[in-house]
């Protein structure tokens, strides 16, 4: 470890094997917290590469609780999160709508970190039961079509590594694993950034991890989702080959909206301001939620293109099939 160490000191990268080597050695106890410390900060003053990013989650995944579930056609809707934005947990919003219009959904998440609601927080509030065993799962699964894969159940490893990230009090490449390590080896995803250089690096390691249709999104105003308050940046990973290209709520016929419209101050409030939305409230937070379920239920294939899920998930919350999926998800999560 102390070569490592030392390589990225003298700021060169490490390759996918050593980076592999070094994390597989945090991630099983056997290197001190000292060691862990200066390893983190020196990835973090070299600057992190694609190829230590997949190497990572390579390990990550290696490590997690994983298990088989679905038939390779589901999608996930984990970003990074550490925008420090307070805004509606739109990504697992837009999860339910997407699962509603027929997507098959196994979301990673967590609780919150640098937002004031995150997914299991949302979920928790909406009264949902989110720590549950593989059987019950695979059972929610079958009968909703939407999990939600608590990340602190599936990643015990990380356990090694959380006393020395709590020191040092800052993003380390940890917080960009997440996103592609899911345990049920989603290979479609919508996956938001917190930093617009980011785009086109997770496009990339979603390419090295052999994912299938990904796309990678940062606001203009600094969101890890599609906005509705400025242009979205969006590398798109479909068929082997990467597209970059900016997206507006204009393109869908939709207004340009203010911050203040989609704010949450916690995960109640996020929930009410979700459940306006699926009742049929025209609103930002319901276009904002549109354009993220829209992009959800394009790369599921179940629309042609990403304006088409759009009209279709405005659909899915007017008519009520959205509010009734995260109903019924709360129902089976909490059957004994």
């Amino acid at each position: 470890m102390k070569n490592f160490i030392k390589a990225l000191n003298s700021n060169k990268h490490l390759n996918l094997e050593e980076m592999q080597e070094a994390i597989n050695k945090i991630m099983t106890g056997m290197i001190v917290e000292e060691d862990i410390e200066s390893f983190l900060l020196g990835l973090n003053k070299k600057g992190i590469t694609e190829d230590e990013i997949t190497a990572a989650a390579i390990v990550m995944k290696d490590k997690s609780l994983k298990f088989d579930i679905g038939d390779g056609s589901q999608i996930d809707t984990c970003g990074t999160g550490g925008t420090g934005l307070h805004t509606f947990n739109c990504s697992t919003a837009s999860s339910f709508v997407a699962a509603a219009g027929g997507a098959k959904i196994t979301k990673h998440g967590n609780k919150a970190i640098s937002s004031k609601s995150g997914s299991a927080d949302f979920l928790l509030e909406s009264g949902a039961d989110i720590s549950h065993d593989r059987n019950k799962l695979k059972a929610i699964f079958e009968d909703v079509g939407f999990i939600f894969l608590f990340a602190p159940l599936h990643h015990q490893a990380m356990k090694y590594v959380m006393p020395v990230r709590q020191k040092i009090a800052e993003k380390t490449i940890f917080n960009l694993l997440g996103p592609h390590t899911n345990p049920c080896g989603a290979k479609k995803q919508v996956l938001g950034v917190y930093d617009k250089n980011l785009v086109s690096t997770f496009s990339n390691v979603a390419k090295n991890l052999d994912m299938e249709h990904v796309l990678v999104v940062h606001g203009d105003d600094g969101l890890d989702e599609i906005s509705i308050c400025s242009e979205t940046l969006v590398s798109e990973l479909k068929e082997h080959e990467i597209n970059q290209y900016k997206i507006s709520p204009k393109d869908f016929g939709l207004n340009l909206a203010s911050y203040d419209e989609i704010v949450a101050n916690s995960s109640k409030e996020s929930l009410g301001l979700v459940n306006e939305a699926f009742n049929g409230k025209n609103s930002a937070v319901q276009d904002m939620i549109a354009l993220n379920s829209g992009a959800a239920l394009y790369i599921s294939n179940i629309t042609n293109t990403i304006n088409d899920g759009v009209e279709m998930s405005f659909e899915l919350m007017n008519n009520g099939k959205a509010a009734q999926k995260l109903a019924d998800y709360v129902r089976v999560s909490n059957k004994k």
